[in-house]
């Protein structure tokens, strides 16, 4: 017969185990995605995939070609966005964001999408399910940057929502290799990472543009050009580009209020190669997720100290000998959000589209002090046993 003591140990010993240092967050394959690996291959066909939409057995809007740069999440359809140059047309594709299959393309009209160095290039979703795609332009003082605008994926076809010159840059600027879209409706906000200058454009849903200055101090030519992300609200934006070494290529800290930017500092990441970037908030805790150009490695990390980001976790779901990113280009971007977890989508150009699982994320672990009162109350109650 068990007795009250027996009885409370018992039922104490399962708080102690919920109470045990946990293992973390973790960071697995989606085994929904790209045929159950988690990973859409260059090329790769899958089941539900869109008639037509693949050659002699490959599909056409992934390869191996540097024609994909953006991927975006809708989190109104739960679909993602994929921009392909593709010449085999319709190149702003509808993936399953649960399994990866094309389901579908985005009308573009007739005559709305004209001008650019690539007509389209980067996509980001506002949180009202509004698809804002870029071109890229190599000289926006001189040429037209362009932003379309969906409002929804079953739109007929797009707007213009931006189009033309951009003032304010020095040098040689061009946009469309990095973007990002927060908000929605009215409050949409959309910025676009610069090179061949300093710092980045700010549009918003009246189509005006930002190009805040940071001088005298603060980012250097190309800092946002290959990876830039709003840090927490529309005045926080983050910037990467890449570098022989972590330090040679420093996540950039900025915010900006108008035409005025300010550096709150910078950090150093694992790697070199590290460039297009998602920031979002799981569970109270602020992340940064990052793609490794030089190997599809995934890496997120706890960005609570923006100056000192905590490595997570990492992973990659690519297997084999990838294809170079010889133009360290691509797209992170988080998806569906649910208390500690959350998924996660990322692609290095030329290394296909990889799906995550990111889960755990702040589970709290005991303190010093609570272990130290659990270890007190037991010896306490095992004396009066005695």
């Amino acid at each position: 017969m068990k007795t009250y003591l027996d009885r409370w140990m018992a039922a104490f010993a399962v708080v102690l185990l919920a109470a045990s240092p946990s293992v973390g967050a973790t960071l697995t394959a989606m085994s929904t995605f790209g045929g159950g690996d988690g990973w859409r291959a260059p090329g790769e066909l899958l089941a539900g995939d869109t008639p037509g939409t693949n050659t002699a057995g490959v599909y056409n809007y992934l390869g191996t070609a540097s024609l994909e740069r953006g991927l975006a999440f809708n989190s109104q359809t739960g679909n993602l966005i994929l921009v392909s140059r593709s010449t085999a047309g319709n190149g702003i594709r509808v993936l399953n964001g649960t399994t990866g299959a094309d389901a579908g393309f985005l009308n573009q009209g007739s005559g709305v999408i004209t001008g650019g160095t690539f007509a389209t290039s980067m996509v980001g979703v506002a949180d009202d399910g509004a698809v804002y795609v870029a071109n890229l332009q190599t000289n926006v003082s001189s040429a037209a940057f362009k932003v379309y605008q969906w409002s929804t994926e079953t739109a007929a076809a797009p707007t213009t929502y931006f189009g033309g010159t951009v003032a304010g840059f020095t040098g040689t600027p061009r946009l469309g290799d990095s973007l990002d879209v927060t908000g929605a409706g009215a409050g949409t906000t959309i910025v676009a990472g610069a090179s061949g200058t300093i710092g980045y454009a700010v549009i918003n849903s009246g189509g005006a543009t930002a190009v805040p200055s940071f001088a005298p101090a603060g980012p250097l030519a190309g800092d946002f050009r290959l990876g830039v992300t709003f840090a927490g609200n529309a005045n926080n934006v983050w910037g990467k580009q890449t570098g022989g070494s972590p330090a040679a290529a420093p996540l950039r800290l900025t915010s900006y209020a108008g035409g005025v930017g300010t550096s709150f500092g910078s950090a150093t990441l694992t790697s070199g190669g590290e460039m297009a970037m998602d920031y979002a908030v799981v569970n109270g805790v602020p992340l940064l997720a990052v793609i490794d150009a030089n190997n599809s490695l995934l890496r997120v990390y706890d960005v609570t100290v923006p100056a000192t980001p905590t490595l997570l976790v990492s992973a990659t779901t690519t297997s084999g000998t990838l294809s170079p990113n010889g133009n360290a280009v691509g797209s992170v971007k988080f998806g569906a959000i649910s208390g500690g977890n959350a998924t996660l989508y990322a692609m290095s150009t030329n290394q296909g589209i990889q799906a995550f699982d990111l889960r755990g994320v702040g589970i709290p672990e005991p303190t010093g002090v609570a272990l130290f009162g659990i270890a007190a109350s037991l010896t306490v109650l095992m004396r009066r046993r005695a």
